[in-house]
């Protein structure tokens, strides 16, 4: 399993103070079912001590996105245009192959993060 977070998503984790140990934790408990399912490979986690909202896309659970962070004060949740976006996008990442995401790695698009996995 691989984790990324878009160079968006990078950028705003820092300013919160999100570490990558924490996503990696939180992608844990996505998959103990810890975690809204939102449908079309899009799940709503709870980060940095449920202050803020992280949108996580899914491609067949092998790979995850961090896609969109945001803080609970400033939004209550994703608006239904919002939420159909990501679901488009979670398909378009379902899509990509190896090569693909090794080429947005390369160009900076993607950063992974470092996994452990938790049994």
């Amino acid at each position: 399993m691989r984790i990324f977070k878009t160079r968006w998503f990078n950028r705003e984790a820092k300013s919160y103070t999100i570490k990558d140990d924490e996503l990696s934790e939180a992608i844990n408990a996505v998959l103990q079912g810890k975690a809204d399912n939102l449908g079309g490979g899009v799940y709503k986690k709870r980060l940095n001590q449920n202050r803020d909202r992280a949108i996580v896309l899914a491609k067949g659970g092998e790979h995850w996105f961090y896609t969109f962070l945001y803080a609970k004060q400033d939004m209550a949740n994703i608006r239904y245009r919002e939420l159909a976006g990501f679901r488009e996008l979670a398909k378009h990442y379902a899509c990509l192959t190896e090569d693909q995401i090794t080429a947005l790695i390369n160009n900076k698009e993607l950063v992974e993060v470092r996994h452990v996995s938790k049994n």
